[in-house]
């Protein structure tokens, strides 16, 4: 008797039912003879899926291979909108009790926001992968999901890396301009292109309607004008009104005050907006992060006829003693709804999106890097040169330039950040007000 692929995949269905896997931590889990277990494969559990990401893109892919692997899942998945509309819907869908089963989320200030609704993943892991675990993930990426408690309310399922500029290397070949290293470079670009192209956005597109895109470049700036101060100032443990830190608050204004950044910033939202001023070639140089990689590889460009051609750089080096840097992040972490009626089928989804097949799959499109310690990148991923460059630049500062996490761990200082840093680029209040601003702020928390 021939044995196909499929008639395999359903055997390891039912030898994994009967030995009670399918359902770990779930309260549908009970003792089954062999019969009872073939009855179970027929029978679907249904787990919904929101989520801002993976892309709609590269979600079909990914759930067709979990529900290849998991014949006895039906994964639903609903496409909510960019992170800002997620995170709204997901905190009114838990708070009604009609929430997803499986939870997108973000380590640090989102995670703790939701933590009463997600369920403890330490026991499944523990007896799942056994008493060694941890190392199954990166140091950096675990670190960060333990944000939320040493019982690990969210794994990590990709990492992102932020501030990281895109250039349009068609526009900086044609003015023979090179990727700057210095403030002073970045600054003759700008004025380059500004002459050269004066149809064009000025400076650095930000999105700065979002928050979150400001605290993205006002890290780095403050990761090499003050390294770690913002750590310690939201713990408690420095004054937000330390001088260098004040400092920092004075590099992002002066920022916008000599036209790097534009106030009309504050008019867009990274997508669509910035990000299609410019992919339109309306602007030459946008702040996003490593997740537009995906984007730069042999698939996602071969789609195009003519693929406009992107390299990456850093935030340059700011002052003399500076150090060139980036933050990283887990940017999407996955946690398990403690309501669940299948938690049995979420934990095998996780598992499928932390260290499994989906993990690989996800990476390779690369708009996350991996959390997971087995999981490499390849450069002949990328279209050509300059995107090869830009994926060997991200991962030599994911490996050695990390000044701290993206997120902070507090929601309520990082909303106030938001708004300093909004304020300061408008002109409306001084550096030394934004600490001032900063620090009654976390006194009040």
């Amino acid at each position: 008797m021939r044995i196909t692929r499929n008639s395999r995949l359903l055997m390891t269905a039912i030898v994994l039912l009967t030995l009670g896997i399918a359902g770990c931590g779930s309260s549908q889990s009970v003792n089954r003879s062999d019969s009872d277990a073939v009855s179970v494969v027929q029978k679907k559990y249904k787990i919904t899926f929101w989520k801002w990401i993976p892309s709609p893109d590269q979600m079909p892919k990914l759930e067709r291979a979990f529900e290849q692997l998991n014949p006895d899942i039906d994964l639903v998945v609903k496409h909510i909108g960019e992170s800002g509309a997620f995170f709204q819907k997901l905190a009114v869908g838990l708070a009604s009790g009609n929430g997803p089963d499986v939870i997108a989320m973000q380590v640090g200030a989102n995670a703790n926001q939701f933590k009463s609704y997600l369920e403890p993943l330490r026991p499944y892991a523990e007896r799942t992968w056994g008493t060694e675990w941890r190392s199954k993930f990166l140091d950096i990426a675990l670190k960060q999901a333990a944000f939320s408690g040493e019982d690990y309310y969210v794994l990590p399922g990709g990492m992102t890396v932020a501030p990281i500029i895109l250039y349009n290397d068609k526009l900086f070949q044609k003015h023979g301009l090179q990727p700057p290293t210095t403030y002073d470079d970045l600054t003759h670009i700008v004025a380059v292109l500004s002459k050269a192209e004066p149809g064009m956005f000025r400076g650095i597109g930000i999105g700065a309607k979002e928050g979150w895109a400001c605290r993205d470049v006002f890290m780095a700036i403050a990761g090499q004008v003050a390294p770690g101060s913002v750590y310690q100032a939201e713990q408690g443990l420095l004054p937000w009104t330390d001088p260098l830190l004040v400092e920092s608050f004075r590099w992002w204004q002066r920022m916008f005050a000599e036209g790097i950044f534009s106030t009309d910033a504050f008019h867009h939202s990274v997508y669509p907006d910035a990000f299609r001023q410019f992919n339109s070639g309306k602007q030459a140089m946008v702040s996003l992060g490593s997740w537009q990689l995906s984007s730069m590889t042999r698939q996602s460009a071969g789609m195009l006829y003519d693929p406009p051609r992107f390299g990456m750089f850093p935030l340059p080096q700011l002052i003399e003693a500076g150090k060139r840097n980036v933050t990283a992040t887990v940017d999407i972490a996955w946690g398990m709804n403690k309501d669940s009626r299948n938690k049995g089928a979420v934990w095998r989804f996780i598992q499928f999106m932390t260290v499994g097949e989906g993990q690989q799959m996800w990476t390779e499109m690369l708009q996350v890097l991996p959390s997971a310690s087995e999981v490499r990148v390849d450069e002949e991923w990328m279209y050509g040169t300059v995107e090869k460059e830009a994926l060997r630049m991200t991962l030599e500062y994911l490996n050695k330039g990390v000044s701290g996490p993206r997120e902070l761990q507090e929601s309520d200082v990082q909303q106030s950040l938001f708004l300093v840093l909004q304020a300061l680029a408008f002109g409306s209040i001084t550096p030394d007000e934004a600490a001032y601003q900063m620090q009654q702020s976390f006194e009040k928390g």
